[in-house]
């Protein structure tokens, strides 16, 4: 009997907590079902109240469904039954502090993404990279050749002769460093001026020599800051180069011949220009690189040899860093342009075009090197005169109080610098002669690179979002679904 009695009362106790268990139902599923089985109004108070105010109970109900059910942290205490007022300012100063905080950091880390995100680290294997020959470009001092302006003087209807000639000598070496030397003659249109220099420029042949078998260098005549120059070895001067500009060309050359490179088991590598004419100044730069009026430059006179010894200091970008965009890895490639002068970018040609943009605002007009576009003037003798007022500003591109003009120039992403290590100049009978080349070699180049890419954000943002709030992609997601699909079902089932 005390056996029977047992079993019924165990019974009877597992009944019971059955019971109890299917009724102990969670918060969210009691909220699913009330949802799909709304408690039936009565007719006549629907019929009482009008639809702004059934719009807005059903928009009530709709965010209480949201902050309950969500699965973002501390929601669900704003709207909990039987929560004094106080505990709900308090709740909601809690989530808005914390939601802050949150956006306040991921914006933080979204700004560090955007502006370094890279970083320049050292190779120092040095014999697992060549290393580019140095390109130079040399500026004649006096490249009017007299023969042909002797020509040019008789075929001319000037009567004053030494007026003339004094004009085109004196034009020939304009630059911004002595404008206010040319004497005015307004005889000669600004257009003619290029067209000019180029026609009575004496004939640039010397001799090229490399010590690299297999290797032929050319010499290309290129328009600079300087006047009328030729580069070796360069990649860049061909589109500034008398015959590209003539052409009206303004495409982006895709030449065969790669810029000379050289390895440290090629021991000591020079290349010579021989039999130079005049005078000259050499400026020693990278292939993707041109010389403007402010690069540092080695000058020869007439009748010495000079040789140059240099180094390279190489930077180059890795392809995962060439991904990201230009003001996140704050440099530019040649075909990224955004120059209005030139085809193509390079470092100095920004600043030329810093320089014509100064030109405009304080002459209204550009020097007669630069590539007209549009309808800009050329500065005649005059306009030249008045660009000697700001002389110093546009050579240094600095203002009277020290200032740096802000031009926006980015370096090249992969550009090679060059080091002068000893420069020996010596008297040569057998004409004018100029050698440059490598002899020590670089044992470390700069490597640019992420460091903090865009997987990093994102694991940063989820970091920031699950410490304050507590959520994760899955609650945002849920909050598209409330406002998407379930807010489209929860208004057919209220109609």
């Amino acid at each position: 009997m005390t056996l029977r009695k047992l079993l019924d009362f165990r019974r009877a106790s597992l009944s019971v907590g059955y019971r109890k268990m299917f009724f102990e139902r969670t918060l969210q599923s009691q909220i699913i079902q009330d949802e799909l089985s709304p408690p039936k109004q009565s007719i006549f108070r629907s019929k009482n109240r009008g639809l702004p105010h059934i719009i807005l109970d059903k928009g009530k109900h709709y965010l209480k469904l949201f902050l309950e059910t969500s699965s973002i942290h501390g929601l669900n205490h704003l709207v909990a039954d039987k929560r004094h007022l106080f505990e709900i300012i308090l709740w909601f100063t809690i989530i808005l502090l914390s939601g802050f905080g949150s956006l306040y950091l991921s914006q933080m880390t979204w700004s560090r993404y955007q502006s370094s995100p890279t970083v320049v680290s050292m190779d120092r294997d040095m014999f697992a990279w060549n290393t580019t020959f140095p390109c130079v470009t040399v500026c004649p001092n006096n490249y009017i050749d007299s023969r042909k302006l002797d020509i040019f003087l008789r075929n001319s209807k000037e009567e004053n002769k030494t007026r003339l000639e004094n004009f085109i000598i004196s034009l020939a070496n304009a630059s911004y460093r002595n404008f206010e030397s040319i004497p005015v003659y307004p005889d000669i249109s600004p257009d003619k001026y290029i067209q000019l220099l180029v026609n009575l420029s004496v004939p640039f042949k010397p001799s090229l020599t490399i010590g690299v078998s297999n290797v032929a260098l050319s010499i290309v005549p290129t328009i600079t800051e300087m006047g009328l120059c030729y580069a070796v070895n360069s990649r860049m001067a061909v589109y500034n180069s008398p015959e590209y500009r003539d052409a009206n060309r303004w495409d982006i050359i895709n030449d065969d011949t790669k810029s000379l490179f050289i390895h440290p088991l090629d021991g000591e590598v020079f290349a010579q220009v021989m039999n130079i004419s005049t005078s000259y100044d050499v400026y020693i730069h990278g292939p993707q690189e041109v010389p403007d009026i402010s690069t540092k430059f080695q000058r020869s006179a007439k009748g010495y040899y000079m040789k140059l010894y240099v180094t390279a200091l190489t930077v180059y970008t890795s392809p995962e860093a060439a991904k990201l965009s230009i003001n996140q890895r704050r440099c530019r490639f040649p075909h990224e342009n955004n120059l209005k002068h030139n085809s193509i970018y390079t470092y100095t040609m920004c600043r030329m075009e810093c320089r014509i943009r100064l030109c405009l605002k304080y002459c209204r007009c550009i020097p007669h090197f630069y590539r007209r576009i549009g309808d800009e003037q050329l500065c005649d003798v005059e306009g030249l005169h008045c660009l000697s007022k700001y002389k110093d500003e546009l050579y240094k591109l600095q203002d009277s109080s020290g200032k740096k003009v802000m031009c926006g120039c980015y370096p090249l992403c992969d550009d090679v610098n060059y080091v002068l290590q000893s420069n020996a100049l010596q008297e040569w009978f057998l004409g004018t002669n100029l050698q440059w080349g490598m002899v020590t070699y670089p044992r470390m180049r700069y490597r640019r690179d992420i460091i903090f890419g865009f997987t990093d954000v994102l694991v940063a943002v989820g970091g920031m979002a699950g410490l304050f709030l507590g959520c994760s992609v899955l609650s945002f997601m849920e909050i598209v679904y409330f406002l998407t699909l379930r807010l489209f079902c929860y208004a057919q089932t209220s109609k």
